[in-house]
């Protein structure tokens, strides 16, 4: 009788506090995000103004990719932002072309000495050095995570003639690397130089700092519980390497694509730069600035906004990825 009095009270719904919290949407996420890194909140806005500089109309037109009209198989048309053509000649009343003309309401960044607009060729610039730097981080990414991973997983005699092949690569000067590998030009045609043999080359020369972090994260990741619990049950080395090690190191991967860019547009900027005459023609801010700093004493505005360019888009990506860094390692959280 006891029972059956007590039971009906014991049934139930669950009370406020044992329901589950409900989850932050992603606009609060956001704003939680930038409240606690402001830096990096102004980073991604940074690189998302980049992206959408390099943004146009889409054509019907495939083919395989190539660069920097069409970085993914499709034909871009001129980007969106730009307000007129980077090769456009503007000429003043008398005529003659406007060269180096200072910023003005029909030029915002003034003119270059060939009379073109300065930020026209900023914006189209912005193309050339994104999907560069995409290309050569996915291809650097990609192969140095690959060897880092066999490298720090089997270990013992692997590990150690890896290592000292990428010891060897790493000793040479990226700099004479890029410059040889491009002059030497093994996938284009004639002495032609193209941008995707450009961006294979900055991958190529990232491989070493890509595995070596890589390596690092894996040496400690197999020595963990889960990783020896998937040995037990007799998973093979590939799958453990595909389904423990590889997620578990995802956050680390991400980090170093996220700066990696920056570096890669600085070094395109400086491959451009210092040898113009190995890279392919076009708009390019390497480019415009080995045309325009022998004229900075008398026109220093073409200088001024393409090294501006470079040092923000550096900039951005340091500081998203900095801040990526501090929200996905469990260790800096707190």
């Amino acid at each position: 009788m006891y029972l059956e009095e007590q039971a009906p009270g014991t049934i139930g719904a669950p009370t406020a506090e044992a329901a589950l919290p409900k989850r932050p949407s992603a606009l609060s996420n956001v704003w939680k995000f930038t409240r606690r890194k402001p830096l990096g909140a102004f980073g991604f806005f940074l690189v998302f103004v980049l992206f959408v500089m390099t943004l146009g109309t889409p054509k019907a037109e495939f083919g395989l990719p190539s660069l920097p009209d069409r970085p993914f198989g499709f034909e871009l048309d001129s980007p969106w932002l730009a307000r007129y053509g980077e090769e456009d000649l503007f000429y003043d009343p008398d005529g003659g072309l406007s060269q180096n003309e200072d910023p003005s309401f029909d030029h915002w960044f003034g003119t270059d000495n060939n009379g073109r607009d300065m930020y026209a060729r900023i914006v189209v610039g912005a193309r050339r050095s994104m999907f560069v730097g995409f290309w050569a981080l996915t291809i650097a990414t990609l192969l140095g995570t690959t060897v880092g991973v066999l490298s720090g997983y089997f270990g013992k005699w692997v590990d150690t003639i890896v290592q000292r092949f990428m010891d060897a690569l790493q000793s040479f000067p990226p700099l004479i690397a890029l410059i040889l590998i491009v002059t030497i030009n093994p996938l284009g045609k004639g002495d032609t130089a193209s941008l995707m043999m450009a961006a294979f080359a900055l991958g190529f020369v990232g491989i070493t700092s890509v595995q070596r972090i890589t390596r690092g994260v894996v040496l400690a990741t197999r020595e963990q519980q889960y990783v020896e619990a998937g040995r037990v049950i007799g998973a093979t080395d590939l799958r453990i390497m595909f389904r423990y090690i590889l997620p578990n190191i995802m956050a680390s991967i991400i980090v170093v694509f996220s700066t990696g860019i920056g570096v890669v547009i600085l070094a395109e900027a400086a491959l451009s730069f210092v040898v113009p005459q190995a890279v392919p023609l076009g708009t390019s801010w390497g480019l415009d600035l080995s045309n325009s700093y022998t004229r900075i004493g008398t026109n220093p505005n073409p200088v001024f906004f393409t090294a501006g360019a470079i040092a923000v888009a550096v900039l951005a990506f340091n500081l998203a990825g900095d801040a990526l860094r501090d929200v996905l390692d469990p260790r800096l959280r707190l």
